[in-house]
């Protein structure tokens, strides 16, 4: 397959910014059990560390897709992962919870800041025929380096303590941003065939206009919606999915992240893949073909975790296959969906429209993990090591079933996205 004139040298750089950005996000949950007991906090508030990635995600995240629309994307993207690395080694430092909060908010400003300007890059550096894979792979990234995150901290941890691994994770980040700063900037729409290419943002406006610009296309209305409860699930399970396994399937701190995360990892890099090529294949094909691929893949996938979350079940025989098909088609959305957010809105609105994306995938987002944590807490079981334990299994039963309210928006908006797809084309 041809890759178009820039080549696969900028995709697989700013696949690296997708893989170094999300490794902290794996490696916390295989280690969040140690860290607990380091600095005396439960689960409610082992939640609240991953919303706090996430709230600085929701106040950043326009005005990161507006910085994206108005700056040199490579610079930015080099300086945000500087501070990212530098905010990792002072993670590993910490020796209070509210020192680890204020950690993981920095993390998570940045990476509202990062993921507009990346995802805008690619749309720059690929064109349409092609732009479905190019965006599997920048996706689904982020889910691999979860599970590579989980498994090398459940590794460096059981040798060298959490300190250690939480540190481990941060340092490729600064080789990673010398990278992106050198590669080439491309026009905005350069990939577009029936766009005129612009070097600068275009018209200048300010955040509350590009704002009310992309908020008046209905197809990004509705993914915003439906990526929230998308989204929140996802966050949900990549948090909680190690302590579930360890809690619920017998498996053992040292060896449930390994387990897990290949679970994560698999599942991922298959769906991912295949719902960029189907994104490639279908999107012609009938009206508003990308939301009801979407629409259905997401709710098969809720349908087969909730199932695997049930009491009693073989946990290798039928748990763990059931997670991972059930991973692989929830993340199979996320390619389409990046390719709606980027087509139905003009080239220099980009940066704006996937700041409104990351906002809308993160509403839910902040709030579930703490939300499972204290339904757990409410339905208490003693686990195989003889501790008394939230009950997380029960927590996912009850919460599973909202990514269908994406699924039911998805297949709701593919009235809109031929004529918005369209009407996003007609920029003079």
């Amino acid at each position: 397959m041809k890759w178009g004139r820039y080549g696969r040298r900028p995709l697989a750089v700013l696949c690296l910014v997708g893989l170094v950005d999300s490794f902290d996000r794996g490696v916390l949950p295989a280690v969040i059990e140690a860290v607990q007991r380091d600095l005396h906090f439960g689960d409610s508030e082992a939640g609240l560390l991953n919303s706090a990635l996430i709230v600085a995600a929701l106040l950043l995240a326009v005005p990161g897709g507006r910085l994206a629309d108005r700056l040199d994307r490579r610079i930015l993207v080099s300086v945000v992962l500087a501070i990212w690395s530098a905010t990792t080694l002072l993670a590993a430092a910490s020796q209070r919870f509210s020192q680890l909060f204020a950690s993981r908010a920095v993390l998570g400003a940045g990476d509202a800041i990062n993921d507009p300007a990346v995802q805008s890059l690619v749309c720059d550096y690929y064109p349409v025929e092609i732009r479905g894979r190019a965006y599997a792979w920048q996706r689904v990234v982020p889910t691999v380096g979860i599970g590579v995150g989980t498994a090398l901290g459940g590794l460096v941890y059981h040798f060298a303590g959490w300190r250690v691994a939480v540190l481990a994770v941060g340092l490729p980040g600064i080789l990673v941003a010398l990278l992106v700063r050198n590669l080439p900037l491309p026009a905005r729409g350069d990939s577009d065939e029936h766009l005129q290419p612009v070097t600068e943002a275009g018209e200048a406006m300010t955040t509350w206009q590009a704002v009310k610009a992309t908020w008046a296309v209905p197809s990004l209305r509705v993914l915003l919606g439906a990526t929230a409860f998308i989204n929140g699930i996802l966050t949900a399970l990549g948090f909680w999915g190690i302590a579930y396994h360890v809690r619920a399937s017998g498996l053992s701190e040292a060896t449930a992240p390994g387990i897990a995360g290949g679970v994560i990892l698999v599942g991922a890099i298959a769906g991912g893949v295949a719902g960029g090529i189907a994104t490639d294949k279908v999107r012609n094909r009938v009206p508003g073909a990308l939301m009801l691929l979407t629409a259905f893949v997401t709710a098969v996938g809720a349908v087969l975790l909730f199932v695997s979350f049930l009491d009693g079940l073989p946990v290798y025989a039928v748990r763990l296959p059931l997670q991972m098909v059930g991973v692989a088609l929830v993340v199979s959305s996320l390619p389409p969906i990046t390719c709606i957010a980027a087509e139905v809105v003009p080239a220099e609105l980009r940066g704006t429209s996937f700041g409104m994306l990351k906002l809308g995938a993160n509403v839910l987002s902040a709030i579930a993990p703490p939300v499972i944590g204290l339904i757990a807490e409410t339905h208490m079981i003693r686990i195989h090591t003889g501790e008394v334990k939230g009950d997380l299994g029960f927590a996912f039963r009850c919460t599973t079933g909202v990514i269908l309210i994406g699924s039911a928006l998805m297949l709701l908006g593919t009235r809109h996205l031929d004529r918005d797809t369209a009407r996003a084309l007609e920029r003079v």
